[in-house]
């Protein structure tokens, strides 16, 4: 074989190489689509266009623009996170990377696990930020969040303590407490007392890739925790939109309940915060049947027939997950086709 045939043999075997080689982002597509279809299987939709028709349209029309507010005050959050700590980034780029984040929670086991990992990703990709600076700003957001979640888990635990039978035991109550208050703590921990916390990391003595790797995390952490810190009520502000956010959810409860009959507004607090934190349990993909089956049990409890509570979960599941899913989906497309429009333009 003369030197002409070999270069061209070794030049055919590099664009098959290159055909042929794997893209992680389409398998992750395919693997993410394949999930979504199964839970479109496992979602009685017929029960869920029944009972919403049985509720007049403005009541639907309410919910559904509450659920809106929730994921734009959810976003300004990042947004001033951002700001804050002095990264450039529009509210429609952080809006379609949160939209990412949304898709990747529906189609991993247990809720607002994988979408974090998302997030990560599309902020390196669509901003630029390298892993370091990206997991900083997911870490002190979602240690926000699940600080307001664990502070109103402990109201709700309160709340219920008397009626829900797994409650009524004081051992129960006091083992509950201590584990939401240890959670609330190291939240705190967490964005407070960074500097310690580094000071502790950065004495260990392990140099090992991965050690090496945190401790130059912890370092970019601890700075922009202080950045945060510098700014005076910041932290307020901060905590004060997690509570927002996570109250917007069990006021879209309350309207929608008030229309099956009546109970109580401190149940219903409880009831949302309760069912959003046994859907983080990762049994499904989006916290499937545990989040519908912990509210309707809990809505039976408190007076309402077994099909009043499935209708009212179901109804709530569908504005505040399906559509989400519908809603980021659209983000997405919008960014897409804005993105091809400015490079169709160059």
């Amino acid at each position: 074989m003369s030197e002409k045939e070999k270069s061209v043999v070794i030049e055919n075997g590099e664009k098959k190489a290159k055909h042929f080689r794997f893209n992680w982002k389409t398998a992750v597509s395919i693997i993410a689509l394949a999930v979504i279809v199964y839970i479109i299987s496992k979602t009685d939709f017929s029960t869920i266009i029944v009972q919403m028709k049985l509720l007049p349209v403005h009541i639907i029309s309410i919910l559904i623009l509450l659920q809106i507010i929730t994921q734009l005050a959810l976003n300004y959050q990042w947004y001033r996170i951002r700001k804050v700590l002095g990264l450039k980034a529009s509210f429609f780029r952080l809006l379609a990377i949160n939209a990412y984040g949304m898709v990747a929670d529906a189609v991993t086991p247990g809720e607002k696990v994988g979408g974090e990992v998302a997030r990560v990703v599309q902020m390196n990709s669509m901003l630029g930020y390298d892993t370091k600076q990206s997991t900083s700003i997911v870490t002190i957001q979602k240690s926000l969040s699940l600080t307001a979640l664990v502070v109103l888990n402990g109201v709700a635990v309160a709340t219920l303590s008397s009626h829900i039978d797994f409650l009524k035991p004081v051992f129960t109550r006091i083992i509950l407490y201590l584990i939401l208050g240890a959670l609330t703590v190291f939240f705190i921990f967490m964005l407070f007392f960074t500097d310690r916390l580094n000071v502790w990391v950065q004495n260990r003595k392990s140099e090992n890739k991965v050690m090496l790797w945190f401790k130059n995390w912890m370092n970019r952490f601890a700075e922009d925790t202080k950045a945060i810190s510098v700014r005076k009520s910041e932290w307020a502000i901060q905590l004060l939109l997690s509570f927002v956010i996570w109250i917007l959810f069990p006021v879209k409860l309350i309207i929608l309940v008030s229309q099956y009959g009546k109970v109580g507004v401190f149940v219903l607090l409880a009831a949302t915060f309760v069912s959003y934190f046994a859907a983080m349990i990762p049994l499904l993909p989006g916290g499937l049947g545990t989040f519908e089956s912990a509210m309707s049990g809990i809505l039976i409890v408190y007076g309402l027939t077994m099909q009043e509570a499935v209708a009212v979960s179901l109804i709530f599941r569908f504005v505040t997950f399906w559509f989400v899913v519908l809603f980021s989906l659209c983000v997405i497309a919008a960014w897409k086709i804005s993105q091809y429009i400015k490079r169709k333009r160059k």
